[in-house]
């Protein structure tokens, strides 16, 4: 799962893509996050993070397309992501390393990383 390529798709109607999402126990609750992206979830359950977490993608995704293409691109380049040459509409993220995300979680070790690829949002 280490060499998976994150990419981020916009569309008229919203953005398509795959992230790396990890998802672990803080505390009491759970948390998920997508670092490429800086958006994250809690809840009392994994499932209730991983909700919350892809409430918040759709937030990230209006607040992305109220601005115009010039911002939507700075903002995009702040977070990592590089539009692709060819296909203007893609983007790409730099590898995500994963020290610097786990520190955060009580049991780094039982930290679970998955792909999300949310359709649309």
């Amino acid at each position: 799962m280490n060499n998976i390529r994150e990419y981020l798709k916009l569309s008229r109607t919203g953005l398509k893509g795959k992230f790396l999402n990890f998802t672990g126990k803080s505390g009491d609750h759970w948390i998920s996050i997508i670092p490429s992206l800086n958006v994250s979830g809690y809840g009392d359950t994994e499932q209730d993070s991983i909700k919350d977490l892809e409430y918040n993608l759709k937030i990230l995704c209006e607040d992305l397309f109220s601005l115009n293409e010039t911002q939507r691109d700075l903002e995009l380049k702040k977070m990592g992501w590089e539009r692709n040459k060819i296909f203007k509409k893609q983007y790409s993220s730099a590898y995500v390393d994963e020290n610097g995300v786990l520190q955060n979680f009580d049991s780094p070790s039982q930290v679970k990383k998955s792909i999300l690829e949310p359709s649309s949002l």
